[in-house]
C-alpha cells in the first residue's frame, strides 16, 4: 500500500500496518482534524487530519530505526525485533484516541486521548486488538499497552540492560524517547506538517536530524545524544516549535474559536433538550453531559462529520437564537470577534461596556482574555538532551545556544458585541440603533496602538477673534479647512470642547521626562449631537518616547475613563503608571476642537484644529494657543506615510506653515517658565 504524504512523498506500508490502516478504526482519523480551530486563521489547515500525522510519524519511525540499527551493527549489537515492531506500531497508534477538534475534546470532556487510545488497542472488540493479536498474541498487547503508558509518562521501564545471546539489546527507553522527547518524532512531524500547510515553511531538516542520531551508554543506560557540531539541527526544530505555537497554535483566532466552542457546549448542557432525538447517542452525550460513559464504539462516532450533521439538525431545529448562532461557532467566531491588544485591562473594558449598556451581564462571555505559556524546551521523563562533546555527554541546556530556551507567553483578548446582543435578548435593530456606535466606539478606543505620532503646527494668533471658543470656524482655521475640502474627500467632522486640568509632583518630574498627566472633562459633538457621553470624564497619562525630527513627535498613551475629576480616585491608574500620587494642579487649559478625517489614498488621516486658553496655576500666567495636529486614523501604524501627503498639502495651500512646524503642545508651552528652570522651586514655594 502506498500513502501520498504532502511532506515524504510516497509511503510504504505492509503487512500489519497496512492492515491496521486500512480498518475502519484508524480511517475514522482522516475524519479528525490536526489542529482544531487554528484553521480559522490558516484554511489549508482544514485538510491536514490525524490520519496522515499518524503514518507520518510511523515513517519518521521506521526511518530512524533503520539509522539507528545501521549504527548499532556497526558495533555488533542489534534492536530486538518484537521491540522494533513494538515502536512502530505505538508510533502508527499514538493518537488513535483522538475525536473530533482533536485537543479540544480532551477539555470539554475530561477524557485524556491516551487512556482512551490504550483502552482501543485492549477492547478485544475492535478491529486493531484482532489484528495484532493474531500477528502477536495477547501478551504482546499487554507489552505494547505497558510501552505506551512509559510514552504517555504513566509507566516505567524495568528491563535491565544487557546484551542477549543473539546479540539484541532492549532498548526500550531509546524507542520510546522517539515518540515523547523534546525532539520526538512525533513533535517533529506536527511541526513540519503545519508549517507546511500554513505556508510558513519548516526550518526542520528531518533527514540530517535522524542521521545526527546516536545511541550512546551512559552509567547503565543508553541513551539518544547528537554530536556537538550537529546542535543546530535542534535548535532549528526548537525555534519552529517556538514560531509554531506563537503562530499557529496559539494564534488569535485558536483561542476564539475554542472559546466559543466551549460557550456552544456550555449551552446544549444548560438546555440537553434542544438536541433532537435523531442524533446518535454518542453525541447527544458528549453535547449535553459533562460527566459520561461512552463505550469505545460510541467514542469512535465523534468525529467531523457525524458531529458537524448534529449542529446542523440542532440549528435547523432551535428556538433558542444564542444556541442556533453557537452551532455556526467557526464561521462566528472569524465574522464577528475583534481582537484587542493584549496589554489592555479585560475588567476596564467590561467596566467601560456597563456604562454604555443598560444591564450589561455581570459574568457577560462577549469578552474573554487567554494568557498560555509556551515551552521551547523541557526536561521529559527521559531526562534532557544529550550533547556528544569533546568534554564527554553534557545536557543540552548546559551548553550555549544561537536560541533563548526562556518560556514565553501569547496572550489573546477578544470582544463580540453580538454574543452580548444575544445575552441581552434583544433584536438587532433594536440594539443597533440604542448600543451600536457606542459599542463600536468602545471596541476602537481599545483596538488602537497606544503609540501616537503625529505631525503638529503652531500658529500664531493674529485675529483676536480666534480665542472666543464659542466661533464654530475660529480663524484661521477656514483656511486650512478650506484647502483640506478642496484636495481630499472628507470622511468625517466632529467637535470637542473640554477642560483640562494637568497635574504634576512639587518637582515638576513628569514635565522634565516630557511627559503629562490630565483629567479632561469634556464633551464630542457629531451632526450636533452629543456622542461619547460614557468619556466625558477621563485620565490621561502620555510619555514622549522620541523626536523624529523638530516638527514630529512620538508618544504613548495611556487613559482610563471615570466618573471624577479629582485625581484621588485614580489611585489605580497611577499605581498601573508608576505616577506619584504626590501631586498638585499645574495648568488648567479650555479647549474647542475639530477633527476632520479626510481619505488620503484609501487610507483615513485626522487633521486636528486646536484652540486652547490656559492658565498656569503656580505663576498665574495666561495665554492661548493655536495648534494643528496630523495623525493616522487610531493610531494606525501603518497609516503614517499618509501624513506626508497631507503635510505637502497644507504648506503649498498655507503660506509659512512650515516655518510653524513644532513638537512643542500647550502643556509644555503654558509650563515655559517651569521648564526652562534648571532648578525648579517645588509647588507652594511662592505661597511662603
Amino acid at each position: 500500500m502506498i500513502v501520498k504524504d504532502i511532506i515524504y512523498g510516497n509511503i510504504e506500508l505492509n503487512g500489519i500496518y497496512e492492515e491496521i490502516v486500512n480498518c475502519d478504526e484508524f480511517k475514522r482519523l482522516a475524519d479528525i482534524t490536526q489542529t482544531s480551530m487554528a484553521s480559522l486563521e490558516y484554511p489549508a489547515l482544514e485538510q491536514e487530519t490525524r490520519y496522515e500525522h499518524s503514518i507520518g510519524v510511523y515513517y519518521l519511525m521506521s526511518r530512524t530505526l533503520n539509522e539507528l540499527e545501521r549504527k548499532l551493527g556497526k558495533q555488533g549489537v542489534y534492536f530486538n525485533k518484537n521491540e522494533k515492531d513494538m515502536a512502530k506500531l505505538a508510533a502508527l497508534l499514538h493518537d488513535i484516541g483522538h475525536g473530533v477538534n482533536s485537543h479540544l475534546l480532551e477539555k470539554v470532556t475530561g477524557l485524556s486521548h491516551e487512556a482512551r487510545g490504550i483502552d482501543i488497542i485492549r477492547d478485544p472488540n475492535t478491529k486493531i486488538h484482532q489484528i495484532i493479536e493474531q500477528k502477536y498474541g495477547h501478551d504482546f498487547i499487554e507489552q505494547l499497552v505497558e510501552f505506551m503508558e512509559v510514552i504517555y509518562g504513566k509507566g516505567e521501564i524495568k528491563e535491565t540492560l544487557q546484551i542477549n545471546e543473539d546479540n539484541t539489546i532492549s532498548l526500550k527507553g531509546v524507542l520510546a524517547a522517539l515518540i515523547s522527547h523534546n525532539n520526538d518524532i512525533d513533535r517533529m512531524d506536527y511541526l513540519m506538517r503545519e508549517s507546511t500547510y500554513t505556508g510558513l515553511g519548516t526550518f526542520t531538516n528531518y533527514e540530517e536530524l535522524i542521521k545526527s542520531l546516536e545511541c550512546v551508554l551512559i552509567g547503565d543506560e543508553v541513551l539518544l545524544a547528537i554530536p556537538e557540531d550537529k546542535m543546530y539541527l535542534q535548535e532549528s526544530n526548537i525555534f519552529e516549535r517556538v514560531r509554531n505555537y506563537m503562530n499557529i497554535y496559539y494564534c488569535d483566532m485558536d483561542s476564539v474559536g475554542n472559546y466559543l466552542f466551549e460557550q456552544l457546549i456550555d449551552e446544549l448542557r444548560q438546555h440537553p433538550d434542544e438536541v433532537p432525538q435523531d442524533v446518535p447517542e454518542a453525541i447527544r452525550k458528549f453535547l449535553t453531559q459533562k460527566r459520561m460513559s461512552l463505550t469505545n464504539q460510541e467514542y469512535m462516532q465523534l468525529t467531523n462529520t457525524p458531529f458537524n450533521s448534529a449542529l446542523e439538525k440542532i440549528k435547523e431545529s432551535t428556538q433558542n437564537d444564542k444556541l442556533r448562532y453557537l452551532c455556526d461557532y467557526k464561521q462566528n467566531a472569524k465574522k464577528d470577534y475583534h481582537i484587542l491588544p493584549s496589554e489592555k485591562d479585560e475588567d476596564y473594558i467590561r467596566k467601560l461596556l456597563g456604562r454604555v449598556v443598560i444591564g450589561f451581564p455581570k459574568n457577560s462571555k462577549c469578552i474573554f482574555k487567554t494568557t498560555k505559556t509556551i515551552k521551547p524546551y523541557k526536561k521529559t521523563k527521559f531526562g534532557s538532551n544529550n550533547v556528544i562533546t569533546k568534554a564527554g555527554i553534557k545536557k543540552f541546556e548546559e551548553l550555549q545556544h544561537a536560541i533563548s530556551l526562556e518560556p514565553s507567553v501569547k496572550t489573546t483578548m477578544a470582544i463580540n458585541p453580538e454574543l452580548l446582543r444575544l445575552e441581552l435578548g434583544m433584536e438587532k435593530n433594536e440594539f443597533e440603533e440604542k448600543y451600536g456606535e457606542a459599542i463600536k466606539e468602545v471596541v476602537e478606543s481599545q483596538a488602537k496602538p497606544v503609540q501616537e505620532f503625529e505631525r503638529k503646527y503652531i500658529i500664531p494668533l493674529l485675529d483676536k477673534e480666534a480665542i472666543d471658543l464659542n466661533i464654530t470656524q475660529p480663524a484661521p482655521f477656514k483656511g486650512i479647512s478650506q484647502i483640506l475640502t478642496e484636495h481630499y474627500e472628507q470622511k468625517d467632522s466632529v467637535q470637542y470642547f473640554s477642560t483640562d486640568t494637568y497635574y504634576d509632583t512639587k518637582k515638576f518630574d513628569l514635565l522634565k521626562k516630557g511627559a503629562s498627566l490630565r483629567i479632561r472633562e469634556g464633551n464630542k459633538f457629531y451632526k450636533a449631537k452629543e456622542s461619547q457621553e460614557y468619556k466625558r470624564k477621563r485620565i490621561t497619562y502620555k510619555t514622549r518616547t522620541d523626536d523624529v525630527q523638530d516638527s514630529y513627535v512620538t508618544k504613548n498613551k495611556s487613559e482610563e475613563i471615570g466618573d471624577s475629576t479629582d485625581i484621588k480616585d485614580y489611585d489605580e491608574f497611577l499605581d498601573r503608571n508608576n505616577i506619584s500620587k504626590d501631586l498638585k494642579e499645574v495648568l488648567k487649559v479650555n479647549n474647542m476642537r475639530r477633527l476632520i478625517t479626510v481619505l488620503v489614498n484609501g487610507q483615513e488621516i485626522d487633521v486636528s484644529l486646536n484652540l486652547g486658553s490656559y492658565t498656569n496655576c503656580i505663576s498665574g500666567k495666561t495665554g492661548e494657543l493655536c495648534t494643528i495636529e496630523i495623525r493616522p486614523r487610531e493610531n494606525q501604524i501603518t497609516g503614517r506615510l499618509g501624513i506626508l501627503a497631507v503635510k505637502k498639502v497644507l504648506e503649498q495651500g498655507f503660506k509659512g506653515l512650515d516655518k510653524m512646524a513644532s513638537n512643542s503642545d500647550i502643556y509644555r508651552i503654558g509650563m515655559e517658565d517651569q521648564l526652562k528652570q534648571k532648578t525648579s522651586k517645588p509647588i507652594g514655594d511662592e505661597e511662603r
